[in-house]
């Protein structure tokens, strides 16, 4: 199959349980454009995620065989999400990690490794059975094969280098632009342990081993990966961010902070405090070229585009970039909604005595904030789905334009 004249990316940043408002928009987006089930191009054909944005990136590239992503189905893996399933707490696993066991044979004792590393508040098996299930690993490489898909890049953390890597998965003929930057790039399968590796957040979920090597969440240093996507050549950008414009005031009074109220911090700070700088590079650079192509003739704007890119620039080009973040302050959001399960009972009791604070009304702080993340419900996840369809229809102009360009 021909590489595709107009090369679209999506981008998706880490956030947690908050990916499900990423979801909401693209359903939304869909809906705009009439693409809801029809046959013909996907809407993005690269795709770049991390944390739990690579779960989502893992799914749409393995439903590019449709113009719609098949979004309701990830829609309804989201809405169906059991809390007392996804997260079973792993007490054994916190205290003790997971196990390298000898077993005594008769020749030799035999070393039995865990595929994971370190300890844990959860287990990761449940997560990694419902991945192995919903999303389809033979479509998403037979779409790379056929060139529907022309790159698939998932973000990771490397434990023992403390050093950002991209697993790459591409097409032929796919070549990534050389960028003079720390992040170790590896041209490999888009697998479940890849992606698994991803969302590893430290001391929630195990690390992941793969190849010798350990690689946990990579919110630890790449939570929004918009350089990866200009890297492939990328005519356009859409870019879906968990991080909103309107964060939590500090609270006004506080004791000896809680466990709780430090893994909200740590969390919030990982996810929710992305490194931006990519993003804005790029925004900057359009307003540049904009501006240069009102002032010179076109051949003297080829010579500037031409220089930018023979110094290794990203962007070289000006790349049309629509953006999405939260129009509401989702720990607000999540706090409004534990207050309703805790009033209509409808927690068990580990998540009553974990949650209780998290709903409180006079004072919002990282106790919901840390809820916004981790929670992993189909419950608030519709509600964020909801968020992210109201945004996407907000833009309703603007979405149209950019796909019609």
């Amino acid at each position: 199959m021909p590489r595709r004249t107009d090369r679209c990316a999506i981008v998706l940043s880490a956030g947690g349980v908050r990916g499900a408002y990423q979801v909401g928009v693209i359903d939304g987006i869909v809906e705009l454009l009439g693409r809801r089930g029809g046959a013909g191009e996907p809407l993005f054909n690269s795709f770049t995620g991390s944390s739990i944005g690579a779960i989502n990136t893992a799914y749409l590239a393995a439903n590019a065989d449709r113009a719609d992503h098949r979004i309701d189905g990830l829609v309804r893996l989201w809405n169906n999400l059991d809390a007392t399933q996804v997260l079973r707490l792993s007490p054994s696993s916190l205290l003790w990690g997971w196990p390298r066991l000898r077993v005594p044979c008769r020749r030799q004792d035999v070393t039995i490794t865990s595929g994971y590393i370190g300890r844990s508040l959860f287990d990761p098996r449940p997560v990694q059975a419902l991945l192995a299930r919903e999303i389809d690993w033979d479509r998403l490489h037979a779409n790379v094969r056929s060139s529907l898909v022309e790159a698939v890049m998932i973000g990771a953390h490397d434990i023992q280098e403390g050093r950002s890597t991209m697993f790459a998965e591409l097409a032929a003929g796919v070549q990534l632009r050389s960028y003079p930057h720390p992040v170790r790039t590896l041209l490999e399968r888009i697998t479940l342990e890849r992606v698994q590796a991803s969302t590893a957040l430290p001391f929630m979920f195990p690390a992941q081993a793969i190849g010798g090597r350990y690689y946990m969440d990579s919110g630890l240093s790449l939570a929004t990966p918009v350089l990866p996507a200009l890297r492939v050549d990328a005519d356009r950008v859409v870019l879906i961010s968990l991080h909103e414009q309107d964060r939590l005031e500090p609270q006004a009074a506080l004791e000896y902070p809680s466990v709780i109220y430090l893994i909200g911090q740590i969390c919030a700070s990982l996810l929710l405090d992305p490194d931006l700088s990519s993003l804005q590079t790029l925004l900057q650079t359009n307003r540049v070229f904009t501006a240069l192509a009102k002032t010179i003739d076109p051949p003297q704007m080829v010579d500037v585009v031409q220089e930018f890119a023979a110094h290794q620039v990203l962007p070289y080009r000006p790349i049309p970039t629509l953006v999405f973040r939260p129009s509401e302050n989702i720990a607000l959001l999540t706090a409004a909604f534990i207050r309703e399960e805790l009033a209509g009972d409808r927690l068990g009791l580990v998540w009553r005595a974990l949650l209780r604070g998290a709903g409180n009304e006079d004072v919002v702080g990282h106790q919901a904030l840390l809820a916004s993340i981790l929670f992993l419900d189909g419950r608030l996840a519709t509600r964020l789905i909801d968020l992210g369809r109201r945004d996407a229809y907000a833009a309703r102009d603007q979405i149209v334009s950019f796909f019609a360009g």
